[in-house]
C-alpha cells in the first residue's frame, strides 16, 4: 500500500516508571517553571515524537506522602500503587541520552490558582524528586507538508515548540493560540518559527477564530489541542465545514473544563 500524505513515522518506546531527580529550575519566559529532570533510570529515555507524554507523580504538599507506579518484573510495564496518586500529563521537552547526561525538561505554566503540579514545580530545587512515567509510544511530526496550522490553548504551548523543531526547517507555521498573554510573550516562548500569529483573547470561542482563517491547502497539517470542549467545536469545524480529511489532522484534548480528573486518550465530546 502506498504511503499516504503526512505520513507519521510510529515506534514502541520502553513503557516503564523512572525515578527522576531535578537538576536545575530555569524562567525561559515570564510565568513559566522549566524543570529539567535526570536519574540513572533515564539512560534509555525515548521521546521521539511531539506529541508525546509522559505522566509525572507528585508527592503530596500538605501531607507530605508520595505514590507512585514502580517498574513491572523485567523492566517493560508498571506495577500501580494502592491508593490514590497525584499525578499529571507534561510534555517532555529536549530529551538528551545517556551520553549527554540521559535528561529531559518539563514546562509549567504558572497559574492564578495554582493546581498540585505547578505548587510543586514553583517550590521545586535540585535534588528533588518525583517519577516519570513514559512515553509509551511516539508518532514523528511528517515531514511532508506544505506548511502547519496550530490551534492551541497556553496548555498545549510546550507541546507546539516541539511541533515547530521537528518539522522541516523552514516549513511555514501559523499559530492560533487562546490565552491572556500578549503577543510578544507567545512569539518569545515559541521562537522565531512562526509565521503568523492570531492570539485569541478570553471570551471569544477558539473556532471563531479558526473559521476566520483563509482556505487551509491541502498540504497544511493541523495540530490541534486543549481544552476539550473548545476542540470539539474546532474539530466539527475542520471535518464538517472544511471537509479535512483525518490524516491531515491531530487533534486531542489536554484537558477539560469542570474535570480534574480529565483523560486525554477520552474522545472528545460530539
Amino acid at each position: 500500500m502506498a504511503p499516504t500524505r503526512f505520513e507519521r513515522a510510529g515506534r514502541r518506546n520502553r513503557f516503564t516508571a523512572r525515578r527522576a531527580t531535578v537538576r536545575a529550575v530555569t524562567r525561559p519566559a515570564e510565568g513559566v517553571i522549566r524543570v529539567t529532570l535526570e536519574g540513572p533510570e533515564f539512560s534509555d529515555f525515548t521521546s521521539a515524537g511531539p506529541a508525546d507524554h509522559v505522566r509525572l507523580f507528585f508527592p503530596d504538599d500538605a501531607t507530605g506522602e508520595f505514590l507512585f507506579p514502580v517498574p513491572a518484573e523485567g523492566g517493560d510495564g508498571i506495577v500501580r500503587p494502592e491508593g490514590a496518586t497525584i499525578n499529571r500529563d507534561y510534555t517532555p521537552l529536549n530529551p538528551r541520552p545517556a551520553s549527554d547526561g540521559g535528561t529531559v525538561d518539563v514546562d509549567f505554566m504558572d497559574h492564578v490558582s495554582p493546581g498540585p503540579a505547578t505548587r510543586w514545580a514553583l517550590a521545586a530545587a535540585p535534588g528533588d524528586e518525583i517519577v516519570v512515567v513514559g512515553p509509551r509510544g511516539s508518532n514523528e511530526a511528517p515531514t511532508d507538508l506544505d506548511a502547519l496550522l496550530a490551534i492551541v490553548d497556553e496548555t498545549a504551548l510546550p507541546s507546539l515548540t516541539r511541533w515547530l523543531a521537528d518539522i522541516p526547517a523552514g516549513t511555514p507555521a501559523t499559530v492560533v493560540v487562546a490565552t491572556p498573554r500578549d503577543d510578544d510573550w507567545v512569539r518569545g516562548y515559541l521562537g522565531t518559527e512562526v509565521t503568523a500569529l492570531h492570539v485569541v483573547r478570553p471570551g471569544t470561542a477558539l473556532v471563531d477564530a479558526v473559521a476566520a482563517l483563509g482556505p487551509i491547502d491541502a498540504g497544511t497539517f493541523v495540530f490541534a489541542a486543549g481544552e476539550a470542549g473548545e476542540l470539539a467545536a474546532v474539530r466539527r469545524h475542520l471535518f464538517g465545514e472544511r471537509g479535512l480529511p483525518s490524516e491531515q489532522v491531530a487533534i486531542s484534548g489536554y484537558w477539560k473544563r469542570g474535570d480534574v480528573g480529565f483523560d486525554h486518550h477520552t474522545p472528545l465530546p460530539e
